[in-house]
């Protein structure tokens, strides 16, 4: 799974980067080290994929009584996606989404105990997982935004770690994934490892176990 993620880099300078505006609420956004489950983050819809906003991690369906059933959807497989009653309306009706990232993290099992990793593409500044996104009204008719980030088995680097790992985009293939034009099944070769040659990952301070832990240390690798 992917429950927890960076995203460091200053939203002014992604959106100089990669030609995109953002969203009155995108704007006030501040960048994190910590990201997890119910918190706002960057995304990409392909209702328009020139705007950065902000959504919820979490994906909260349209048809859910109460919103914590986000903490329990905060990542689809990407083999069951077309079989899931919760992502398939999703996948067919161009509900996509970037989701913006510099690293994630990941615990390894070393017996008893489980240690952090970051997990990194050093070539890419900032990256997007391939997600999906949904809109939920609360009982008060407030629209409640949010995200799942798909995920698939690992690559070679990864299975050393967990058995997941998130969907890591090409350029080309975001464009792709946003693309209502796409026929949905063919979207799904898409949805494979990024190339583990291109990666690295370090262990990390288990500070980054607590969601409210959220600062540049986070990121340090841990000392020998």
């Amino acid at each position: 799974m992917c429950g927890r993620y960076s995203e460091k880099q200053d939203l002014k300078k992604v959106e100089d980067q990669l030609k995109l505006r953002l969203s009155e609420k995108a704007k006030d956004w501040k960048p994190s080290f910590n990201i997890a489950p119910s918190q706002l983050a960057p995304v990409v819809t392909s209702d328009d994929p020139d705007l950065m906003d902000v959504f919820h991690f979490g994906l909260v369906p349209h048809w859910a009584k109460d919103k914590k059933v986000g903490y329990k959807m905060i990542n689809a497989r990407s083999e069951t996606l077309l079989e899931k009653p919760s992502y398939k309306p999703l996948v067919i009706n161009n509900k996509r989404c970037l989701v913006l990232a510099d690293s994630f993290f990941e615990w390894k099992k070393e017996g008893k105990e489980k240690q952090p990793f970051r997990i990194y593409i050093p070539d890419r500044e900032v990256f997007f997982f391939a997600g999906l996104w949904s809109s939920w009204k609360d009982p008060e008719g407030e629209t409640y935004n949010s995200f799942s980030i798909i995920t698939t088995a690992p690559n070679n680097l990864m299975e050393k770690i967990h058995d997941r790992m998130p969907v890591i985009l090409t350029r080309e293939e975001e464009k792709l994934w946003l693309d209502p034009d796409q026929n949905p099944k063919d979207l799904l070769k898409l949805l494979n490892a990024y190339p583990a040659d291109s990666m690295e990952a370090y262990e990390i301070s288990k500070e980054v176990n607590k969601p409210g832990n959220n600062h540049p240390g986070i990121l340090d690798p841990v000392s020998e």
